[in-house]
Parts: structure tokens; C-alpha cells; sequence
């Protein structure tokens, strides 16, 4: 059924606001778990036509997963060939800080973690605008009506009661810029999922949206990014003959004093490359980052190498967000709401949470649709609960990640610890618990949320060491958190958890499952050390690094730009 035939006066079982991935994979995800939805039964509204044909709103911050979003479109939303034939792949996440913040020509000017082995577990880079058009054509396929439309009123009401939802039709044109009003129609649904992004279609009507640094640890940053295609992909070849993984097909981090860049390639053919930076506005404003030119000015005195690759292509399309981060007060709530995606919580891209988020927010939604449509009312509501604290639990976590970003960024011993000890709880925690589906069960979400807090206390220490380590002027080392060698037993994060014993991570937090994860995986680097005697590895680079690591001394100064 085409959009602008989407019929008036229906009803719904669910209605998703928003047609973004988190809108999409919402849908899709409902209707791959609950076949009996399929029969028109979801619907989604959304401004933008099935033609995205709108540059302006179909490119977003971060095109990137890891290994539980992957795990998520590949397997729950069954996508797993269509990444692979249409998405590029994505080997990691390397991280690379300037050795003198005033040459930064090529990599061999950085100190920098690279991934050593093809991942245990595919990840993707994603063309959100790509992945959003195709992902549009199968959930209507499948049965979804699609709104190409404006929400214009909405009656959540409360508990159980019918919502109502007021939409502005609008006409489906080759140019977005063409399109026109049509008629104005009325729904109504059981259950409304907004996925409407920055719009906060349910957050601004229920006042659930929360800006304030006061309520995000003090976080106040803002982004400007990027697309560039056929650039030459020679300018970062830096590869070693003995590793297995792609460095170019990796999300690679540039850093400074106060901000990060990402480079994400999205493109495969053209080489295409999303390229943005993240900043924090007590150490720039965003009038510093405004225009093209001004970002482009920067990265020619700050990060070379990126300079170049960007001018070696073509720009596609130029973005900014001078504000950034904002979180919920409630994201399942008991009167048959829920907030997905941009319109739940967003902070920084930096860890590519955001599609985390999304993958746990679509399968608790999924989850609490099974047990509503079934007629179950103590269990739908004994789940509402479980999943708010949760996601609000997880969301906080991915918050506090963040924090003190804008003193610690620039600062190779101190963010290549933090990278490395945030892996731990990633790898060591929350990898297991999706992998085991833990946060599907009532029990785990309601006492991983409310033992939370012991996580946050111990981030806080940790952090406050890492304060005093920088007011100090201290080198305690570079950490590189994709090899062992650097802890006992040549352990190191990547290496961290195992199928079997994931539950263990929980109840024992992480003390003898590490312990036996040390001892397993530190007789397989002996053996393997053992049975390579004398063979060039790349180590040899990293063992090079890490002695000329020994003279390193953060300067904390950002190298002046043109003054616009």
C-alpha cells in the first residue's frame, strides 16, 4: 500500500512515529516476533516520503554498530545478508592520538590502538539514509501502513484508554521540496512507540524530555560532521602485513584537547566516508564549528591527515547539532507509551551506544507486545516496569561514559586506560547479557537496574584518579585494548567474555569468571608465543609504541585556526 493510500479512521495495534532506523527496526522487528501483526496491524507516520528524498533530515550523527547492535539487525531483524551485499563491514574501533599536536600528516604522526584480528562477532557501518530507504520498502512488505505524513495533535490519555493521532497528509514528490498538504486524517492505536527523534513527538506533550547538564553528569557538547565521497583511500594505508583485520573498514577516533573526530567509511565502491567532530562547549563554542569552512580550517591544523583525505573527494552534504546530548525521565511507560532511539536519549556517538540502545529498546518493546496482545495484564505490567528501569539503567551507564570527556579526550595515557577499562564492562558485562537475552527477563532488568549505582561509584573513583593523574602531568602508560601483554596472563578485553558462562559476569561481577578468563587466555598466548618464537609480528610495531611512549607528555593546547 503506497503512503498517500494509507487509510483514514483506523485503528492500530501499534503506531511507531518516526521512520527512522530506530522507527524502522521497531517495526520490523515486531512484525518478524509477532506474526499476527502483519495483517495491517502496525503502522508508522513520518514527514519524509518513501523516496528520501531529503538530505537535510536523512543524515544523522554516527553510521556505526558494534557487537550487540550488529548481532541485533543481523540476526534479530534478519538482515545479515543484506549487510553484507549492501553495507560496508566494520572491523573495530581504533583509536589514534597526535605524538606532537602539530604534525599530524599521516599516520605514522600517531600514537594509536589497532585492531590486530577480524572480530569474533560482525559489526557493520551503516549509510543510514541507505539502510532507512530499503529498510521502508520491507516493513511495508511485510504489512506495515505507512503515513507520509505530520503529526499534528496527539491523545495519549492514560492507562489503557484508546490514542488518538491527528496527521496532516502530505504528497509524495520527486523533490522533497515539492511536497504539499493533502487532507488531514484521524487514527487511533493501542500502543504509540515514538521514534520521532529530536521532534519528541510523546516528550514534549508529557514534559518527559531532559536537557539540563544538571541531569547528564555535567554534559554539554555539540557535533559538526560531514559526508565526502571518492576520496583516495591511499592517504590512510598504514597496514601491517601480519594482521588479518582492515584498518580502513574500522570506525577510527581522532583526538585533542577537548574533542574527538570520527572517521566512519560508508560507502564501499566510492569510497565514501563520514567524517564529524565531536566537542565539548566549555572548551569551544559552537560558532567555532559553523560553517565549512571554519571546520574545514580546523582539521588542516589539528588533524591533517583527515584534512586531506576530505579534499581528496567530494563534499556530499554539511550538518551541525550546536546542542547534543539529552535523556528521558521514562521510556516504558504505564500508559502504553515508549520512547525509541533520538526521542528517548542521545549523548555522544563515541562508544556508538545509540544503536545499542535501540537494538534493547526494540526487543523490550517486542517483549511487552507479546504479553499485552496475549491479554496478560500483570505480566505486561510487571515488564513496563522492569524494562523503564532498565533501559533508564543502561541509558545512564552510556551517559556516564562521557563523563569528563572534555578533560581526559586529548590525553593518550589517560583515554587509552579509560578506553581499555570501559571495554572491560562492555565485553565483560552488557556483551553477555544481551547474548544470553538477560535483559528480556523481569528479574535481571529490575536488579541490574537497581544495582546500578555500584557501577556509577566505582566510574567515579576510577575517574577521579584519572583527574588527579592529569593535574599531575602524569604518563601512566598507553593501553591498547585490542592485545594482551599489558596484564597479567595477556589478557585483554576483547578476549573477555565466553557463551557459556556469560550469566556468571553478573552474579560474581566478573571475579572468578576473570580470573579463569586470565588463566585460559594467557596459556593461549604463551602457546601461541611459544610456537611463533623469532616470527615478525605486530607486536613488534606496538612493542616500538609503547618504548617511544615512555617520553610522552600530554600538551593540552589546541593548534589556532582561522578566526572567522
Amino acid at each position: 500500500m503506497s503512503a498517500t493510500a494509507a487509510p483514514p479512521n483506523k485503528h492500530y495495534d501499534v503506531v511507531v512515529i518516526g521512520g527512522g532506523i530506530a522507527g524502522l527496526s521497531a517495526a520490523r522487528h515486531l512484525l518478524l516476533k509477532i506474526p499476527e501483526l502483519r495483517d495491517k496491524r502496525v503502522a508508522i507516520i513520518d514527514p519524509r516520503s518513501t523516496l528520501r528524498n531529503n538530505l537535510a533530515e536523512d543524515y544523522k550523527v554516527g553510521e556505526s554498530t558494534v557487537e550487540i547492535s550488529g548481532m541485533f539487525f543481523a540476526k534479530e531483524l534478519e538482515l545479515q545478508d543484506y549487510l553484507i551485499e549492501n553495507q560496508p563491514p566494520k572491523f573495530s574501533l581504533q583509536f589514534h592520538w597526535p605524538k606532537d599536536n602539530k604534525k599530524t600528516d599521516s599516520m605514522s604522526d600517531y600514537y594509536s590502538t589497532w585492531a590486530i584480528k577480524n572480530p569474533d562477532i560482525q559489526a557493520f557501518q551503516l549509510n543510514r539514509s541507505k539502510i532507512e530507504k530499503d529498510l521502508i520498502q520491507m516493513v511495508q512488505k511485510q504489512g506495515v501502513v505507512y503515513y507520509h505524513g505530520r503529526v499534528k495533535e496527539v491523545d495519549i490519555g492514560k492507562g489503557d484508554s484508546i490514542k488518538t493521532i491527528d496527521i496532516q497528509m502530505l504528497s509524495e514528490e520527486d523533490r522533497f521540496e515539492d511536497q504539499k498538504p493533502l487532507e488531514r486524517i484521524t487514527i487511533t492505536t493501542d500502543y504509540i512507540a515514538d521514534a520521532s527523534g529530536r521532534n519528541f513527538i510523546i516528550g514534549t506533550r508529557t514534559d518527559n524530555v531532559l536537557k539540563d547538564p544538571k541531569y547528564l553528569f555535567g554534559l554539554q557538547n555539540a557535533s559538526t560532521w560531514l559526508r565526502v565521497k571518492n576520496t583516495d583511500k591511499s592517504l590512510f594505508e598504514f597496514n601491517d602485513p601480519s594482521v588479518t583485520a582492515s584498518w580502513y573498514y574500522a570506525t577510527n577516533h581522532f583526538f585533542g584537547p577537548g574533542y574527538w573526530i570520527w572517521m566512519i567509511p560508508i560507502e564501499r565502491g566510492s569510497h565514501d566516508f563520514s567524517i564529524g567532530v565531536s566537542y565539548h562547549r566549555d572548551k569551544y563554542e559552537p560558532s567555532e564549528f559553523n560553517s565549512m569552512e571554519k571546520f574545514m580550517s580546523f582539521l588542516e591544523n589539528n588533524q591533517k591527515i583527515l584534512y586531506n583525505i576530505i579534499k581528496s573527494g567530494e563534499v556530499v552534504d554539511f550538518h551541525r547539532w550546536p546542542r547534543l546530548a539529552h535523556t528521558s525521565k521514562t521510556f516504558f511507560s504505564e500508559d502504553n507509551w515508549a520512547v525509541l532511539g533520538d526521542a528517548a536519549a542521545i549523548f555522544d556517538p563515541f562508544y556508538s551506544t545509540g544503536m545499542v540502545m535501540i537494538a534493547m529498546e526494540c526487543e523490550c518493546l517486542t517483549e511487552l507486545t507479546k504479553h499485552r496482545l496475549a491479554g496478560n495484564s500483570e505480566a505486561t505490567k510487571v515488564r513496563q516496569v522492569a524494562f523503564d528501569k532498565f533501559i533508564r539503567a543502561i541509558t545512564q551507564t552510556n551517559n556516564h561514559l562521557i563523563k569528563s570527556h572534555s578533560d581526559h579526550l586529548g590525553n593518550a595515557s589517560i583515554m587509552s586506560w579509560r578506553v581499555y577499562v570501559e571495554s572491560l564492562g562492555y565485553f565483560g558485562i552488557l556483551l553477555p547479557a544481551y547474548l544470553g537475552k538477560y535483559h528480556l527477563c523481569p528479574v535481571f532488568a529490575t536488579e541490574f537496574a537497581e544495582n546500578n549505582y555500584r557501577l556509577i561509584e566505582f566510574r567515579d573513583r576510577m575517574l577521579g584518579v584519572m583527574d588527579y593523574i592529569n593535574e599531575q602531568g602524569l604518563n601512566v602508560g598507553f593501553m591498547d585494548n585490542h592485545r594482551g601483554g599489558q596484564l597479567l596472563g595477556r589478557w585483554c578485553p576483547t578476549s573477555s567474555w565466553d557463551y557459556d558462562k556469560a550469566i556468571t559476569v553478573y552474579f560474581q561481577w566478573m571475579m572468578g569468571h576473570t580470573l579463569k578468563t586470565i588463566t585460559y587466555h594467557g596459556m593461549k598466548s604463551w602457546y601461541h608465543d611459544f610456537m611463533h618464537m623469532g616470527v615478525s609480528t605486530s607486536d613488534d610495531y606496538f612493542d616500538r609504541t609503547m618504548k617511544e611512549f615512555e617520553n610522552y607528555s600530554y600538551n593540552n593546547e589546541v593548534v589556532p585556526w582561522k578566526s572567522m
